[in-house]
Protein backbone atom coordinates (compact mmCIF):
# COMPACT_ATOMS: atom_id res chain seq x y z
CA UNK A 1 0.00 0.00 0.00
CA UNK A 2 1.27 3.48 -0.86
CA UNK A 3 1.82 5.96 1.96
CA UNK A 4 -0.58 8.89 2.19
CA UNK A 5 0.92 12.11 0.82
CA UNK A 6 0.27 15.48 2.46
CA UNK A 7 1.17 18.87 1.01
CA UNK A 8 1.47 21.66 3.60
CA UNK A 9 1.55 25.28 2.41
CA UNK A 10 0.87 27.43 5.44
CA UNK A 11 2.77 30.18 7.15
CA UNK A 12 4.55 31.11 9.18
CA UNK A 13 7.00 28.34 8.31
CA UNK A 14 7.21 27.36 11.97
CA UNK A 15 3.49 26.40 11.88
CA UNK A 16 4.03 24.28 8.77
CA UNK A 17 6.97 22.53 10.41
CA UNK A 18 4.98 22.00 13.62
CA UNK A 19 2.09 20.45 11.69
CA UNK A 20 4.49 18.24 9.72
CA UNK A 21 6.12 17.10 12.96
CA UNK A 22 2.75 16.33 14.53
CA UNK A 23 1.66 14.37 11.46
CA UNK A 24 4.93 12.44 11.62
CA UNK A 25 4.25 11.56 15.24
CA UNK A 26 0.61 10.55 14.79
CA UNK A 27 0.80 9.13 11.24
CA UNK A 28 4.43 8.05 10.76
CA UNK A 29 3.71 6.47 7.35
CA UNK A 30 2.53 9.80 5.90
CA UNK A 31 4.85 11.54 3.45
CA UNK A 32 4.66 15.25 4.27
CA UNK A 33 5.98 17.93 1.91
CA UNK A 34 6.21 21.55 3.04
CA UNK A 35 6.07 24.27 0.40
CA UNK A 36 8.04 27.45 0.89
CA UNK A 37 6.27 30.81 0.93
CA UNK A 38 7.18 31.55 -2.69
CA UNK A 39 6.14 28.13 -4.03
CA UNK A 40 2.84 27.78 -5.87
CA UNK A 41 0.33 25.33 -4.37
CA UNK A 42 -0.97 24.24 -7.78
CA UNK A 43 2.52 23.39 -9.05
CA UNK A 44 3.38 21.72 -5.75
CA UNK A 45 0.23 19.59 -6.05
CA UNK A 46 1.20 18.52 -9.58
CA UNK A 47 4.67 17.53 -8.35
CA UNK A 48 3.68 15.80 -5.08
CA UNK A 49 0.25 14.41 -6.10
CA UNK A 50 -1.01 14.69 -2.52
CA UNK A 51 -3.97 12.93 -1.00
CA UNK A 52 -4.44 15.89 1.37
CA UNK A 53 -3.56 19.57 0.89
CA UNK A 54 -3.34 21.94 3.86
CA UNK A 55 -2.94 25.53 2.68
CA UNK A 56 -4.14 29.08 3.15
CA UNK A 57 -5.54 29.05 -0.37
CA UNK A 58 -6.16 25.89 -2.33
CA UNK A 59 -6.63 26.71 -6.03
CA UNK A 60 -9.57 24.98 -7.73
CA UNK A 61 -7.22 23.00 -10.00
CA UNK A 62 -5.39 21.57 -6.98
CA UNK A 63 -8.65 20.52 -5.31
CA UNK A 64 -9.39 17.95 -8.00
CA UNK A 65 -8.49 14.49 -6.81
CA UNK A 66 -7.41 15.56 -3.32
CA UNK A 67 -8.94 16.25 0.04
CA UNK A 68 -8.10 19.72 1.30
CA UNK A 69 -8.10 22.02 4.27
CA UNK A 70 -8.03 25.74 3.65
CA UNK A 71 -6.78 27.53 6.76
CA UNK A 72 -7.37 31.24 7.32
CA UNK A 73 -4.20 33.31 7.28
CA UNK A 74 -3.08 34.91 10.51
CA UNK A 75 -2.86 38.68 10.64
CA UNK A 76 0.02 40.21 12.55
CA UNK A 77 -0.21 39.62 16.28
CA UNK A 78 -3.02 37.05 16.07
CA UNK A 79 -0.92 34.02 17.00
CA UNK A 80 -2.99 33.24 20.10
CA UNK A 81 -6.45 33.62 18.51
CA UNK A 82 -8.51 30.74 17.05
CA UNK A 83 -7.90 30.12 13.36
CA UNK A 84 -10.79 29.02 11.17
CA UNK A 85 -10.68 26.54 8.30
CA UNK A 86 -12.77 24.98 5.54
CA UNK A 87 -12.40 21.21 5.25
CA UNK A 88 -13.40 19.16 2.21
CA UNK A 89 -13.06 15.40 2.23
CA UNK A 90 -15.00 13.63 -0.53
CA UNK A 91 -18.50 14.72 0.27
CA UNK A 92 -17.64 15.59 3.86
CA UNK A 93 -17.41 19.34 4.14
CA UNK A 94 -17.39 21.61 7.13
CA UNK A 95 -16.17 24.88 8.54
CA UNK A 96 -14.38 24.98 11.86
CA UNK A 97 -13.82 28.11 13.92
CA UNK A 98 -10.66 26.81 15.60
CA UNK A 99 -8.78 24.31 13.43
CA UNK A 100 -6.67 21.78 15.31
CA UNK A 101 -4.31 18.95 14.47
CA UNK A 102 -7.18 16.53 15.15
CA UNK A 103 -9.07 18.00 12.17
CA UNK A 104 -6.07 17.45 9.90
CA UNK A 105 -5.63 13.88 11.18
CA UNK A 106 -9.32 13.12 10.58
CA UNK A 107 -9.11 14.45 7.01
CA UNK A 108 -5.93 12.44 6.43
CA UNK A 109 -7.63 9.30 7.72
CA UNK A 110 -10.55 9.88 5.33
CA UNK A 111 -8.14 10.45 2.44
CA UNK A 112 -6.24 7.28 3.27
CA UNK A 113 -9.49 5.29 3.47
CA UNK A 114 -10.66 6.68 0.14
CA UNK A 115 -7.49 6.65 -1.93
CA UNK A 116 -5.24 4.00 -0.47
CA UNK A 117 -7.83 1.37 0.34
CA UNK A 118 -9.07 1.23 -3.23
CA UNK A 119 -12.10 3.48 -3.34
CA UNK A 120 -10.60 6.33 -5.36
CA UNK A 121 -7.49 7.91 -6.76
CA UNK A 122 -5.44 11.04 -6.10
CA UNK A 123 -4.18 13.51 -8.70
CA UNK A 124 -4.19 11.15 -11.66
CA UNK A 125 -3.13 8.11 -9.70
CA UNK A 126 -4.98 5.12 -11.10
CA UNK A 127 -5.50 1.64 -9.81
CA UNK A 128 -5.50 -1.43 -12.08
Amino acid sequence: MTAPRVLVAIGPRLYAEGLASSLGTHRPRAEVTILGPSEDVEHGALRVRPHLIVAHRVPPEARVGAFWIEIAELAGGEGDKPVGAEISANGYSRSVADVRTEHVLAALDRAEDEFLLGRGHAQGEGRP
